[in-house]
């Protein structure tokens, strides 16, 4: 098979533990690109946060962000995939939230708010690089936007039982997947990786069967799953690795460059 696009995840996939990209791993990018093959990031950040690693790529087809709410052509600035969170569902998760004492952020196109600075708050922002603003009521922001995503951040032991309990309550009327072991996700019953990957295909006029993706967390499964050839990392969670159709090295150890190599540059 002939592949003609890869989508890769970012955090604990193409990033290093330094929340780096390794020179192994862009140079496998971009000599695969100089074979035809076209590249793309999909992930779970705001646009902003992903951009850095979008230019460092030179990536010039749209990007898949906040995990497929939003897809943007980042060299004209047109917005193409935009999915917001329903006011009344991300009214209910900020009232959930406000009853148990949890740290919640709201996010538009280029920011995110939160209603206080907190080791959560500090915690997001060490590993993203992105400022948020604090605000004293997000319900009261509500009124004027609905957000492209919510996001709780807590201990991965609390947000394992923040995610059942949510999913109890919204599961049937949202997307509520990890992106971290410590964020809890929410975003339009519609916004998924699996579901932007194949609007992005039909966009570029590429079928499934010629799309690799790569990831690592519950976020990627539905990107895994609908590419022709779906590769976890090999410190992705169990279950994608189900998914998966191979299993790569983990992300400090070049795993997106390994990949590359054996399936586009054919090094084995």
């Amino acid at each position: 098979m002939k592949y003609k696009l890869i989508a890769v995840d970012l955090d604990d996939s193409l990033l290093g533990s330094d929340l780096e990209i390794s020179q192994e791993n862009k140079r496998a990018l971009f000599t695969a690109r100089e074979k035809g093959v076209l590249i793309t990031v999909a992930t779970g950040r705001m646009l902003d946060s992903a951009l850095p690693y979008i230019k460092e790529l030179n990536i010039d087809i749209p990007v898949i962000t906040y995990q497929g709410a939003y897809i943007k052509d980042t060299q004209t600035g047109e917005t193409l995939v935009r999915k917001p969170v329903p006011r009344e569902l991300a009214a209910g998760i900020l009232e959930e939230c406000k009853k148990l004492n949890l740290h919640v952020q709201f996010y538009n196109e280029n920011s995110y708010f939160f209603e206080k600075d907190n080791e959560f708050s500090r915690f997001y922002q060490r590993m993203t690089g992105i400022q948020g603003k604090e605000t004293e009521n997000l319900l009261q922001l509500l009124e004027r936007e609905e957000p492209i995503k919510l996001l709780v951040i807590d201990n991965q032991d609390r947000i394992r039982e923040m995610f059942a309990y949510f999913k109890e309550l919204f599961g049937r009327n949202l997307q509520i997947s990890f992106s971290r072991p410590e964020y809890l996700e929410f975003t339009n019953a519609e916004a998924t990786k699996g579901n932007a990957l194949a609007v992005l295909g039909q966009m570029l006029d590429i079928s499934r069967e010629e799309i690799i993706a790569i990831g690592d967390s519950h976020n990627d499964i539905s990107m895994i799953e609908y590419a022709g050839l779906g590769i976890a990392m090999g410190n992705a969670i169990d279950e994608l690795k189900h998914h998966a159709d191979y299993v790569t090295k983990g992300n400090d150890e070049n795993g997106v460059a390994e990949a590359v190599e054996r399936f586009i540059l054919k090094k084995e």
